[in-house]
Protein backbone atom coordinates (compact mmCIF):
# COMPACT_ATOMS: atom_id res chain seq x y z
CA UNK A 1 0.00 0.00 0.00
CA UNK A 2 2.51 2.16 0.93
CA UNK A 3 4.31 1.52 -2.44
CA UNK A 4 1.43 2.30 -4.48
CA UNK A 5 1.17 5.61 -2.58
CA UNK A 6 4.70 6.55 -3.29
CA UNK A 7 3.95 5.66 -6.83
CA UNK A 8 1.23 7.72 -7.58
CA UNK A 9 3.29 10.81 -5.47
CA UNK A 10 6.23 10.17 -7.85
CA UNK A 11 4.78 10.26 -11.25
CA UNK A 12 1.39 11.87 -10.60
CA UNK A 13 2.02 13.93 -7.61
CA UNK A 14 -1.62 13.52 -6.70
CA UNK A 15 -3.89 11.03 -5.14
CA UNK A 16 -6.84 10.72 -5.63
CA UNK A 17 -10.35 9.15 -4.47
CA UNK A 18 -10.51 6.05 -6.97
CA UNK A 19 -6.58 5.10 -5.50
CA UNK A 20 -8.26 5.50 -1.64
CA UNK A 21 -11.22 3.34 -2.39
CA UNK A 22 -8.89 0.26 -3.46
CA UNK A 23 -7.95 -0.40 -0.64
CA UNK A 24 -11.20 1.66 2.12
CA UNK A 25 -14.44 1.46 1.85
CA UNK A 26 -16.45 4.68 0.25
CA UNK A 27 -17.00 6.66 3.45
CA UNK A 28 -13.62 5.47 5.04
CA UNK A 29 -11.98 7.17 1.82
CA UNK A 30 -14.06 10.84 2.47
CA UNK A 31 -13.17 10.48 6.24
CA UNK A 32 -9.52 9.75 4.80
CA UNK A 33 -9.59 12.83 2.10
CA UNK A 34 -10.90 15.01 4.96
CA UNK A 35 -7.77 14.45 7.28
CA UNK A 36 -5.44 16.09 4.61
CA UNK A 37 -5.23 19.98 4.40
CA UNK A 38 -6.37 21.34 1.14
CA UNK A 39 -7.39 17.73 0.13
CA UNK A 40 -10.16 17.58 -2.88
CA UNK A 41 -12.04 15.40 -4.22
CA UNK A 42 -11.95 16.03 -7.55
CA UNK A 43 -7.94 17.61 -7.07
CA UNK A 44 -6.78 15.15 -5.00
CA UNK A 45 -4.01 14.94 -2.21
CA UNK A 46 -1.26 16.98 -2.89
CA UNK A 47 2.36 15.68 -2.28
CA UNK A 48 2.67 19.06 -0.26
CA UNK A 49 -0.46 18.38 1.56
CA UNK A 50 0.67 14.53 2.42
CA UNK A 51 3.72 15.74 3.90
CA UNK A 52 2.62 18.45 5.90
CA UNK A 53 -0.03 15.92 7.49
CA UNK A 54 2.88 13.62 8.13
CA UNK A 55 4.62 16.35 10.16
CA UNK A 56 1.74 16.89 12.18
CA UNK A 57 0.99 13.13 12.90
CA UNK A 58 4.60 13.12 13.90
CA UNK A 59 4.67 16.49 16.25
CA UNK A 60 1.36 15.28 17.90
CA UNK A 61 2.27 11.89 18.91
CA UNK A 62 5.64 13.20 20.18
CA UNK A 63 3.33 15.58 22.28
CA UNK A 64 0.89 13.21 23.49
CA UNK A 65 3.65 10.86 24.31
CA UNK A 66 5.91 13.74 26.33
CA UNK A 67 2.40 14.18 28.21
CA UNK A 68 1.68 10.96 28.92
CA UNK A 69 4.97 10.44 30.39
CA UNK A 70 5.18 13.15 32.18
CA UNK A 71 1.36 13.09 33.47
CA UNK A 72 2.25 9.59 34.32
CA UNK A 73 5.04 10.59 36.72
CA UNK A 74 2.43 13.46 38.32
CA UNK A 75 0.26 10.62 38.83
CA UNK A 76 2.63 8.40 40.45
CA UNK A 77 4.31 11.10 43.03
CA UNK A 78 0.25 11.58 44.13
CA UNK A 79 -0.44 8.40 44.32
CA UNK A 80 2.76 7.75 46.62
CA UNK A 81 1.85 10.67 48.76
CA UNK A 82 -1.55 9.35 49.39
CA UNK A 83 -0.27 5.84 49.74
CA UNK A 84 1.76 7.21 53.27
CA UNK A 85 -1.29 8.95 54.27
CA UNK A 86 -3.73 6.08 54.01
CA UNK A 87 -0.81 3.80 55.52
CA UNK A 88 -0.55 6.58 58.30
CA UNK A 89 -4.58 5.86 59.09
CA UNK A 90 -4.29 2.08 58.75
CA UNK A 91 -1.67 1.97 61.41
CA UNK A 92 -3.76 3.98 63.74
CA UNK A 93 -6.50 2.31 63.34
CA UNK A 94 -4.73 -0.86 63.76
CA UNK A 95 -2.92 0.32 67.00
CA UNK A 96 -6.49 1.02 68.71
CA UNK A 97 -8.21 -2.09 67.33
CA UNK A 98 -5.29 -3.70 69.36
CA UNK A 99 -5.25 -1.79 71.88
CA UNK A 100 -1.57 -1.15 71.90
CA UNK A 101 -1.53 2.49 72.40
CA UNK A 102 -4.13 4.39 74.71
CA UNK A 103 -6.19 7.27 73.69
CA UNK A 104 -4.38 9.32 75.88
CA UNK A 105 -1.01 8.73 73.37
CA UNK A 106 -3.03 9.40 70.81
CA UNK A 107 -3.66 13.25 72.27
CA UNK A 108 -0.39 13.62 72.62
CA UNK A 109 0.73 12.84 69.16
CA UNK A 110 -2.43 14.80 67.65
CA UNK A 111 -1.04 17.39 70.08
CA UNK A 112 2.32 17.27 67.99
CA UNK A 113 0.43 17.42 64.48
CA UNK A 114 -1.19 20.11 65.57
CA UNK A 115 2.34 21.95 66.15
CA UNK A 116 3.71 20.44 62.70
CA UNK A 117 0.95 21.38 60.81
CA UNK A 118 1.49 24.90 62.15
CA UNK A 119 4.61 24.60 60.86
CA UNK A 120 4.27 22.97 57.62
CA UNK A 121 0.93 24.47 56.61
CA UNK A 122 2.05 27.04 53.83
CA UNK A 123 3.62 24.17 52.33
CA UNK A 124 0.13 21.31 52.52
CA UNK A 125 -1.64 24.86 51.07
CA UNK A 126 1.04 24.92 48.08
CA UNK A 127 0.94 21.22 47.24
CA UNK A 128 -3.03 20.87 47.64
CA UNK A 129 -3.17 24.17 44.94
CA UNK A 130 -0.97 22.99 42.66
CA UNK A 131 -2.64 19.72 42.40
CA UNK A 132 -5.42 21.36 41.84
CA UNK A 133 -4.00 23.29 39.14
CA UNK A 134 -2.44 20.40 37.42
CA UNK A 135 -5.33 17.91 37.64
CA UNK A 136 -8.91 19.97 37.61
CA UNK A 137 -7.33 23.64 35.56
CA UNK A 138 -4.99 21.82 33.52
CA UNK A 139 -4.28 24.64 31.22
CA UNK A 140 -1.78 22.74 29.05
CA UNK A 141 -0.07 19.66 27.85
CA UNK A 142 3.80 18.79 27.41
CA UNK A 143 4.82 20.18 24.06
CA UNK A 144 2.26 23.55 23.94
CA UNK A 145 3.79 26.60 23.02
CA UNK A 146 1.81 29.07 26.12
CA UNK A 147 3.05 32.65 26.24
CA UNK A 148 3.75 33.98 29.97
CA UNK A 149 4.43 37.46 30.67
CA UNK A 150 4.81 38.42 26.93
CA UNK A 151 7.10 35.24 26.70
CA UNK A 152 6.69 32.69 24.45
CA UNK A 153 7.72 28.99 25.56
CA UNK A 154 7.43 26.00 25.37
CA UNK A 155 5.91 23.60 28.58
CA UNK A 156 8.63 21.01 28.45
CA UNK A 157 8.42 19.06 31.50
CA UNK A 158 5.10 18.64 34.32
CA UNK A 159 5.56 17.98 38.10
CA UNK A 160 3.39 18.04 41.11
CA UNK A 161 4.84 21.22 42.35
CA UNK A 162 6.26 22.53 39.23
CA UNK A 163 6.66 22.96 35.37
CA UNK A 164 9.36 23.14 33.13
CA UNK A 165 9.55 25.49 29.92
CA UNK A 166 11.55 26.26 27.38
CA UNK A 167 12.49 29.63 26.46
CA UNK A 168 13.21 30.60 22.45
CA UNK A 169 16.89 30.86 23.37
CA UNK A 170 16.33 27.11 25.31
CA UNK A 171 16.72 27.91 28.71
CA UNK A 172 14.55 26.29 31.17
CA UNK A 173 12.46 28.13 33.43
CA UNK A 174 11.02 26.38 36.74
CA UNK A 175 7.62 27.66 37.63
CA UNK A 176 5.86 26.91 40.96
CA UNK A 177 2.52 25.85 39.80
CA UNK A 178 0.50 27.67 42.69
CA UNK A 179 1.98 30.45 40.97
CA UNK A 180 1.24 29.58 37.57
CA UNK A 181 -2.52 29.25 38.53
CA UNK A 182 -2.68 33.20 39.43
CA UNK A 183 -1.17 34.07 36.21
CA UNK A 184 -2.86 34.73 33.05
CA UNK A 185 -1.88 31.65 30.33
CA UNK A 186 -1.95 32.08 26.10
CA UNK A 187 -2.51 28.93 24.88
CA UNK A 188 -1.07 28.42 21.28
CA UNK A 189 -1.74 24.60 20.97
CA UNK A 190 -5.58 24.98 22.02
CA UNK A 191 -6.44 28.47 20.48
CA UNK A 192 -8.30 27.84 17.12
CA UNK A 193 -6.79 29.09 13.76
CA UNK A 194 -5.39 32.55 14.17
CA UNK A 195 -5.01 35.34 12.17
CA UNK A 196 -3.23 38.44 11.55
CA UNK A 197 -3.62 41.92 10.47
CA UNK A 198 -1.93 44.56 8.84
CA UNK A 199 -3.09 48.11 8.31
CA UNK A 200 -1.51 50.08 5.55
CA UNK A 201 -2.45 53.37 4.24
CA UNK A 202 -4.21 54.25 0.47
CA UNK A 203 -4.58 57.23 -1.16
CA UNK A 204 -7.77 58.96 -1.90
CA UNK A 205 -6.91 59.45 -5.56
CA UNK A 206 -5.85 56.17 -5.82
CA UNK A 207 -8.16 54.61 -8.68
CA UNK A 208 -10.61 51.84 -8.14
CA UNK A 209 -9.49 49.64 -10.53
CA UNK A 210 -5.99 49.82 -8.90
CA UNK A 211 -7.67 48.46 -5.71
CA UNK A 212 -9.63 46.00 -6.57
CA UNK A 213 -6.14 44.92 -8.75
CA UNK A 214 -4.32 44.90 -5.44
CA UNK A 215 -7.70 43.17 -3.41
CA UNK A 216 -7.24 40.53 -6.36
CA UNK A 217 -3.41 39.64 -6.12
CA UNK A 218 -3.81 39.81 -2.15
CA UNK A 219 -6.25 37.15 -2.11
CA UNK A 220 -4.17 35.16 -4.60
Amino acid sequence: MYLYFYSFIYFDRHIYIEDLMRFLGNDEALRTFRLFDGGNVTKGISKRALKNWVVNAFRERRALALSLNDTKTAVDNLHQMLTVFVGIIIIVIWLLILKVATTHFFFFICSQLLLVAFMFGNTCKTTFEAIIFLFIVHPFDVGDRCEINGVQMIVEEMHILTTIFLRYDNQKIAYPNNVLATMPIANYHRSPDMGDAIDFCIHVSTPNEKVAKMKDMITR
